[in-house]
């Protein structure tokens, strides 16, 4: 009988000793930071990213930091590890750096796509009184080039020629480090076009700087679908229509431009529960998002999925074919 309690005694000690393991190693986890790897402070990705840690930390209780990196480059590779739990990826960098192409040496092979969160637009601007008034016209004309400190400038331009029959030996080429840049290099006359997105600090510099030729104008991108075929060889993306707004600096009419998404990113590690969370949050939160950034207004619930040649994590494809959205649209 005295034995048969002191079995007891340590059964229910050795009850209790679990118990203690299991309800720390919960808290734990309830009280883990997941952590946003995003571009530097003032960037669209730092804003946007600190927009969806929010409503993750709001819907999801899942403490969030975002922590600014120098660049996708540099934090893709840690996403991929899981050393980094989330972070956005445009298309052309979750392309290379799955592949282990053009900025990357190596493949990040657990790189995983959670949601297309918002598209970036995409064009050539040119002063407002320019002759120019096509892609094609971009032919013998001077447009920067080199791009050495944001190589993903040099696919973006050259999708946009691609969409006029062009590429980037049908143009004169001066060097310059980035996109934003050869946009500078505009506002002083010294190349007659660049590329870039709408609504960034330098095209709304460049539109006061050339005010005396009108500002800045988008030309024009004729993209009919053997166009498209072209531009997707080298961009997934796909046209829009922009209308004349007070955000739209250089839109001076409906132009029909590029768009291509940004991907909210994770790793192969990432437990599915997570991902299906995080999925269907987002998929509910565009207006708690587009009180963080504007550029969410281009976020559509309804088309989150897009093939681009990436994997998309299991968790997040469970959530889309529970509201058919799988398999992705290209």
């Amino acid at each position: 009988m005295l034995m048969r309690r002191a079995q007891v005694k340590r059964i229910c000690k050795l009850s209790v000793a679990v118990a203690v393991v299991l309800g720390a190693a919960t808290a734990a986890q309830a009280q883990q930071v997941r952590v946003i790897a995003s571009n530097p402070q003032g960037s669209i990705f730092y804003s946007a990213s600190v927009a969806i840690g929010k409503l993750l930390d709001e819907k999801l209780k899942m403490q969030i930091r975002v922590q600014p990196m120098g660049g996708s480059s540099t934090y893709i590779p840690l996403l991929n590890r899981g050393e980094v739990d989330f972070g956005l990826t445009n298309v052309d960098d979750s392309v290379m750096s799955f592949k282990g192409t053009g900025n990357f040496r190596q493949p990040n092979a657990d790189l995983r796509l959670i949601a297309a969160v918002f598209p970036l637009t995409l064009g050539a601007i040119v002063p407002n009184d320019s002759p120019i008034k096509s892609v094609k016209d971009l032919k013998g004309k001077i447009m920067p080039w080199g791009f050495n400190a944001q190589t993903t400038g040099r696919v973006l331009q050259q999708a946009v020629l691609a969409s006029g029959g062009l590429t980037i030996a049908d143009v004169k080429t001066v060097p310059t480090q980035s996109l934003f840049s050869g946009v500078d290099m505009l506002a002083e006359g010294k190349v007659e076009a660049a590329t870039i997105a709408i609504g960034t600090a330098q095209a709304q510099r460049a539109n006061v700087t050339l005010g005396s030729r009108g500002g800045i104008r988008f030309i024009e991108m004729d993209l009919t679908p053997e166009a498209m075929a072209r531009v997707r060889k080298i961009l997934p993306s796909r046209p829009i229509t922009i209308q004349p707004s007070a955000a739209a600096v250089g839109i001076v009419a409906p132009t029909t431009i590029l768009a291509y998404n940004i991907f909210f990113s994770t790793s192969a590690k990432m437990p599915d529960d997570v991902v299906y969370n995080v999925a269907k949050i987002i998929h509910g939160g565009r207006d708690e998002m587009l009180k963080g950034h504007p550029v969410f207004r281009g976020f559509d619930p309804n088309q989150m999925t897009e093939e681009i040649g990436v994997p998309w994590h299991p968790g997040a494809i469970k959530f889309y074919q529970e509201t058919k959205q799988w398999p992705p649209k290209s």
